[in-house]
């Protein structure tokens, strides 16, 4: 009379690839089928091709036919498959600003796992991996959404490049306004971000786009707005300021 018993001991496997073998007792011979569909299992060996398998839970079967006045035989195994996780990450509005707002992450692919953001000063959610930018340190970071290992699946991550850029603000002044053509020079005072052009409207003041000094004994007698301007950049907006 036949018996045998079978078992996958490493259920639950991974769709990632590979091979899942049976390890049976009792009587050879027999044939392995699965139920339902979806497990590419070797009817012969019981070999489970992991690879071309569906994800599921799966039931199989073992069975020897009747012969030599014995009845036929069959017993079973429980075998799980669970989907290696994939995905992938983007901030396709990188660079960001520090002026507040918040920056989206696209994902395509497996749902559930955590954002995390390298070095420390980046305001992630780590559910969703929305920045908040208003209460982010300028710099540039590597995102990393991680999925824990489960369903027999191993952890897996990848991960995304995210620049934040500082908001430009400043100041200017002339403090000893007015002044006089007699000659001499006229400096500007300047608190906060440096690295912008000066420029003075209307025509007639003589005036160092770098510098914001004044050349008094070159300039015309008038009333002048000066801006100090900086350009966008690092996905910050283009910053103005004036000075009469």
């Amino acid at each position: 009379a036949p018996s045998a018993t079978i078992s996958y001991a490493g259920s639950p496997y991974c769709t990632g690839g590979g091979t899942a073998s049976v390890t049976r007792t009792g009587t050879a011979g027999g044939t392995y089928t699965a139920t339902p569909s979806g497990l590419s299992i070797n009817a012969s060996t019981g070999a489970i091709n992991l690879g071309s398998s569906t994800a599921g839970s799966y039931t199989v079967t073992y069975a020897i036919a009747a012969s030599g006045g014995c009845a036929a035989f069959s017993t079973t195994a429980n075998v799980v498959v669970g989907t290696a996780p994939s995905a992938t990450i983007s901030y396709a509005g990188s660079p960001y600003c520090t002026g507040g707002g918040s920056a989206s992450v696209t994902r395509t692919g497996t749902a559930g796992g955590t954002y995390t953001a390298t070095p420390s000063g980046l305001s992630i959610n780590a559910g969703t991996g929305a920045i908040n930018l208003g209460s982010s340190t300028a710099g540039s970071y590597t995102v990393t959404y991680a999925i824990a290992a489960s369903g027999g699946c191993a952890a897996f991550s990848t991960t995304a490049s995210v620049v934040v850029g500082t908001a430009p603000s400043a100041t200017i002044s002339y403090a000893g306004s007015p002044y006089c053509t007699g000659g001499g020079t006229a400096s500007v005072t300047r608190t906060g971000t440096a690295g912008g052009t000066y420029t003075a409207a209307p025509a007639g003041l003589s005036i160092n786009a770098s510098t914001g000094a004044i050349n008094l004994g070159s300039s015309t007698a008038g009333s002048y707005t000066v801006t100090y301007a900086i350009a966008a950049s690092g996905g910050c907006a283009a910053f103005s300021t004036t000075a009469s």
